[in-house]
């Protein structure tokens, strides 16, 4: 009894560090530490299926909140009930105080115009982009399927492009997406009933 209560005690801890260190070590927000949860949740440990990761997403982006709590909480929630819930949240969100505080404290102090700064800020910038284009890749590969997906994000980057309302385009989509789940409905009704 009290082995396995250690091991789960264990685990628990694994899940608050490592979420500690993500949050720690990734620059870039929520959606650049998913790409990092995937590799080792899903590749390392293989406590998550690449099934989880779509899924993740989806919740994180419609959830209001932050994205990094978020996904925490997903993941931890999904290995550990609402302990690893409450740990994995906590270990995301240490780093991220901390690392306020000391700009806080520091901001004044820094300037502007120090080249240093702006190189800094500047390679910054450039790596997000990079894990976000990696993100977008990893994401079409697992949910791009069917021709009618190319057919939706063509249709909507076109629509980016001529400057229509985002709001629109995601009105179009939820369209789009309620005619699906109803055509793929009655496409399993009917199978059912042969």
């Amino acid at each position: 009894m009290k082995q396995s209560v250690f091991n789960h005690l264990k685990f628990l801890f694994f899940i608050g560090i490592t979420f500690f260190k993500i949050s720690l070590f990734v620059v870039g927000g929520g959606l650049a530490m998913i790409p990092v949860i995937e590799d080792i949740f899903v590749h390392r440990h293989k406590l998550l299926k690449k099934d989880d990761i779509p899924d993740m997403i989806a919740i994180t982006q419609t959830i209001p909140g932050l994205i990094a709590v978020n996904a925490a909480i997903f993941v931890g929630h999904r290995l550990a009930g609402w302990k690893g819930s409450v740990i994995a949240t906590i270990g995301v969100l240490i780093p991220s105080v901390m690392i306020i505080s000391l700009i806080a404290a520091f901001f004044p102090l820094l300037s502007l115009d120090n080249p240093h700064v702006l190189n800094a800020f500047l390679s910054i910038r450039a790596c997000v982009t990079g894990i976000f284009i990696c993100l977008a890749i990893r994401l079409g590969k697992k949910v791009l399927t069917t021709h009618r997906d190319f057919f939706i994000i063509a249709l909507l980057i076109i629509g980016l492009i001529n400057g229509i309302n985002v709001l629109f385009l995601i009105l179009f989509s939820i369209c789009l997406g309620l005619i699906n789940a109803y055509k793929l409905n009655q496409k399993v009704k009917s199978m059912k009933g042969k």
